[in-house]
């Protein structure tokens, strides 16, 4: 009902489009470096710095550098340190700043994220004044580290109109009927639950600005520490520039679908139609998380037709219990493609993993006798007899699939490159219901 209002005012000349008149709050002139920049110093080992504030200093191997002395240099300026001996500094790279930010879980590398976005096949445009678009919605069950939350955050970036200021404090929403951990409980209390609601208009604004986005990432993790570590990680990368594309939650998803599908759900007229209560809403889903396969039936209904299912996960028998769920439930899903990824080589090898009907002919034990007509020698007579008793062997130690049972195949498919490290799978959904 909000985007709905805002429409009419501005079709109205009420209001002006959001983020028309609006000043760029965050700085991108990336080739000069400001107070509250992480950098890398460049020495035998670069090392990330912690966020630039004036009076303070930082310790390295070559010495101390105070970050007086960085903050306003030129991106790839040399500094001294106290000892005398000098070192480069830069802004880090997406790829770079995964990779040397402090960690609680292992990330997804830069290489594999990268590989995944792409899989999504995300194009976006920024609106023109008073046009509304469809709202870009992709939930990512895991957020982890937050390297791939970044990744997706950047491919949807031109989706969304320039943010207001964004508010100091955590925007971390938990969910209700999580499980609390008893280590958690004096930590997270004052975060889920404040004292007093105290009126703050920065936050409103933030608020108002975020009810209006045109692409959102909506990433849910289970674990507040993870969480926590992983808004940071996004606040902290050159400057927030893409803070405000990513909603953080604490809770199991199946959780998070609840409360969306209430939230969303249809009211007065629109309740008469009937159909479903809730339309689906996201456009893309990844699961990176232990059980992924358990979560799909939560997930898929919540899909959109044509969008993509991503599941990543350790092995390749993981993703089997995938399609072996979506198969039994027949949910309405069709597999594209099962990725190997790993370090050290681009690309990935592409996996056969599909459910295959057996044919009659692979099984001795189908093997049909000559009919009547046929002339048969006594030496094919006995050739068939051989052979039915081996047969009959066979299928006392171990009995085949009968003709038009499936059987699982996993194999790698040949003539592509390889990587190790982990499988992405990859469904589209291709019905309404």
């Amino acid at each position: 009902m909000s985007r709905l209002r805002q429409a009419l005012q501005r079709v109205l000349g009420v209001a002006p489009a959001p983020g028309a008149l609006r000043s760029r709050t965050i700085d991108t002139n990336f080739s000069i470096i400001k107070e509250g920049d992480r950098v890398i110093l460049h020495g035998k080992q670069p090392s990330l710095s912690k966020s630039l504030k004036r009076g303070e200093k930082l310790q390295t191997p070559r010495g101390a550098v105070e970050h007086d002395s960085i903050i306003g240099k030129r991106v790839w300026d040399t500094v001294q340190s106290r000892k005398g001996l000098s070192l480069r500094v830069s802004l880090p790279t997406l790829e770079e700043y995964v990779a040397l930010t402090p960690r609680l879980v292992t990330p997804i590398y830069p290489q594999d994220a990268n590989l995944i976005a792409s899989l999504l096949d995300i194009h976006v445009n920024t609106p023109a004044a008073g046009e509304i678009q469809p709202t870009m919605e992709i939930l990512e069950s895991g957020t982890g580290h937050g390297s791939l939350t970044l990744h997706l955050a950047r491919a949807i970036h031109a989706a969304n109109t320039t943010p207001p200021p964004r508010p100091l404090r955590s925007q971390i929403k938990y969910l209700e009927g999580r499980v609390i951990r008893p280590s958690e409980k004096d930590t997270e209390q004052t975060e889920e639950k404040p004292a007093e609601p105290i009126a703050d208009p920065a936050q409103e604004e933030w608020d108002a600005w975020r009810a209006q986005r045109n692409a959102i990432i909506h990433t849910v993790d289970v674990s507040p520490k993870f969480s926590v570590l992983a808004e940071k990680n996004v606040r902290g990368f050159r400057r927030g520039i893409y803070a405000g594309n990513v909603d953080f939650y604490v809770g199991p998803v199946e959780n998070w679908i609840a409360q969306q599908k209430q939230q969303r759900k249809k009211t007065g007229l629109a309740s008469l139609t009937g159909g479903n209560p809730v339309e689906p809403f996201l456009s893309h889903v990844i699961l990176d998380m232990p059980s992924s396969n358990l979560r799909i039936p939560h997930v898929t209904p919540m899909l959109k037709r044509d969008g993509l299912l991503v599941v990543f996960m350790p092995s390749i028998t993981q993703i089997g219990e995938c399609l072996q769920l979506i198969r039994d439930q027949r949910l309405p899903l069709v597999q594209e493609k099962v990725i190997e990824l790993g370090s050290g080589i681009s690309g990935g090898r592409t996996w056969d993993v599909r459910f295959a009907t057996k044919k009659s002919g692979a099984d001795p034990a189908s093997w049909a006798a000559p009919s009547d007509t046929e002339s048969v020698t006594p030496a094919e007579v006995d050739e068939q007899s051989a052979a039915s008793d081996t047969a009959s062997e066979v299928s006392t130690t171990e009995e085949p699939p009968k003709e038009g049972e499936s059987v699982l195949v996993c194999r790698p498919k040949v003539g592509v490159r390889i990587q190790g490290g982990g499988f992405v799978a990859v469904w589209r959904r291709i019905e309404d219901r």
